[in-house]
């Protein structure tokens, strides 16, 4: 019987955590979306301790990729340099290093699970700690990834405005690029930044337009290549065509921002019907089945064996 009441508790708290895990899940991505739509302000915030373990990790890193190459279970080295390459290679990460990051991260979750296991949360907490260092590092360069690709189409816009404003005033393209890239930051100066060093170093313009597709999945900056090759080859104006297309740019990022919101509630209806009411259920019944072993004669029970 207590076996039983010690499952319904361990439930419980699984409920539990699923749902506070999309709960807050669903306010990061709430407070994402309205930073997107310029209705509150992104407040830039110091985290020296969070630099400092960046850091320390990395380097560790580095130190054990030997070891993490002659580990690498469950992974594909060509999609993974893909993945870093979408990322943008982050701290300088190679595909060594990650392995040796996936390394220490699966040494840091079997010390944390001997922990719990000494402590007495069983076998479970152990597996789980487990995955979550072999595979938690592979989700985060997706992530990291997913997060660049959406940034380089939200900076678009701009770019393309301010792109067409100074083509339209007789400056050359290359030097309108350099100039702008100049008073930018980020994911997409980055880009356009080693486009402009491939075009330095003789690199035909064809090619590199070709390459900097290749490095990104970004659907707007395929987009935008694909006009400058049509217009390098028909002798189209194009700025007029920058113009129109970072308005239709932004519609459509308004449009999947709206339609993201507007999923929001349904998730969060399905969040409660599955995980919240699940846990408070069981909760229940396990302070109903503990009052019945324990305080059978409060329950009108007599003649109980325990």
């Amino acid at each position: 019987m207590m076996e039983w009441v010690y499952m319904w508790v361990w439930l419980s708290v699984l409920c539990w955590g699923i749902a506070m895990y999309f709960f807050l899940r669903y306010h990061l991505q709430r407070i994402r979306l309205l930073k997107n739509l310029s209705l509150i302000s992104a407040k830039k915030k110091k985290q020296k301790w969070s630099a400092e373990l960046k850091h320390y990790l990395l380097k560790s890193a580095d130190r054990f990729s030997p070891v993490g190459r002659r580990l690498s279970l469950f992974v594909n080295e060509q999609e993974l340099e893909r993945q870093l390459l979408l990322a943008g290679f982050p701290e300088g990460l190679t595909v060594s290093a990650f392995l040796g990051l996936r390394f220490v991260s699966l040494l840091a979750a079997l010390l944390i699970g001997n922990v719990f296991t000494w402590l007495g949360f069983g076998g479970i907490v152990l597996l789980i700690l487990i995955a979550a260092g072999l595979f938690g590092p592979n989700l985060w360069i997706r992530l990291l990834a997913k997060r660049r690709q959406e940034q380089i189409g939200l900076e678009l816009p701009d770019f393309l405005d301010t792109m067409s404003v100074t083509l339209a005033a007789g400056a050359p393209l290359d030097a309108s690029i350099k100039q702008i890239t100049s008073q930018m930051e980020g994911p997409l100066y980055e880009e356009l930044m080693r486009f402009e060093q491939e075009l330095d170093f003789g690199v035909p313009r064809d090619e590199a337009y070709q390459r900097l597709m290749r490095r990104n999945d970004c659907p707007e900056l395929e987009t935008l290549v694909l006009s400058l090759l049509q217009g390098s080859k028909l002798g189209v104006p194009i700025a007029k065509t920058f113009q129109v297309m970072a308005q239709d740019m932004r519609e459509s990022r308004i449009g999947k921002i709206k339609e993201k919101a507007g999923k929001a509630g349904p998730k969060i209806t399905l969040i409660t019907s599955f995980c919240i009411l699940p846990g408070v259920i069981l909760c229940i019944m396990g302070l109903l089945i503990l009052n019945f072993i324990y305080n059978h004669e409060g329950m009108g029970i007599t003649g109980w064996p325990f």
